[in-house]
């Protein structure tokens, strides 16, 4: 199985591969994990300066750049896919997040068979963005946009309207293939400092991995 990996704001794609090392040795050897780093410059994440010398979002918050966002990940596809699934975590899960809504309504992915989503929020509307239009996805208004296996993982350290935000991202998908996860490690991803919560987000992703394959 083929991922494509997205990072956080303001950090890059060789310190996902650092949060995510855990995850993808327990995943084990059938599946291949691709980085690629966001299109945008940004100032460092908390920590980020430490691990990397460049870092990167892919939300411009500039509606001339972000209106071209989903187009260049479609030619991050295809340039280096086809992917079986998407992973990303904070601004690279809400980024993977739209991508999945951008191929259920045009099939601009391919058909990603299924999303990981760490502490991730609502995307803005793929179709909308393109007439440089900013409107967020909400269930409330756009019931469930996504019918493909995702598992949404945050923590329960999060504040309130924290995990509120990461609420709403997993209603804006199908309940019935849908993995939800928590820990207690704060905005990050599970790894080898909580291993109670890296087996619980193990058992969401190995899940939706199985559904997705099986669909």
């Amino acid at each position: 199985m083929k991922w494509l990996c997205l990072h956080g704001r303001g950090t890059s794609s060789q310190i996902f591969e650092m949060q995510t090392a855990r995850i993808r040795e327990a995943l084990g050897r059938d599946h291949e994990f691709v980085f690629v780093n966001g299109m945008v410059s940004t100032d460092p994440d908390v920590g980020a300066e430490a691990l990397a010398d460049e870092f990167f979002g892919y939300v411009a918050h500039d509606v001339d750049q972000d209106r071209e966002l989903c187009d260049n990940m479609i030619e991050v596809v295809e340039s280096q896919g086809p992917f079986d699934g998407i992973m990303g975590f904070s601004e690279g899960g809400t980024v993977a997040a739209m991508m999945l809504i951008e191929d259920a309504r045009h099939g601009s992915f391919g058909g990603i068979k299924c999303g990981v989503f760490f502490c991730a929020a609502p995307p803005f509307d793929p179709d909308l963005i393109r007439d440089a239009v900013v409107r967020y996805a909400d269930p409330d208004s756009d019931g469930v946009l996504l019918t493909v296996p995702t598992a949404h993982i945050w923590s329960r350290a999060s504040s309130a309207g924290e995990i509120a935000v990461h609420r709403a991202l997993s209603q804006l998908c199908d309940e019935k293939v849908r993995e939800l996860a928590t820990h207690d490690l704060g905005h990050a991803v599970p790894g080898a400092k909580s291993e109670d919560g890296l087996a619980e987000a193990l058992r969401a992703i190995e899940h939706v991995v199985e559904m997705g394959m099986n669909q």
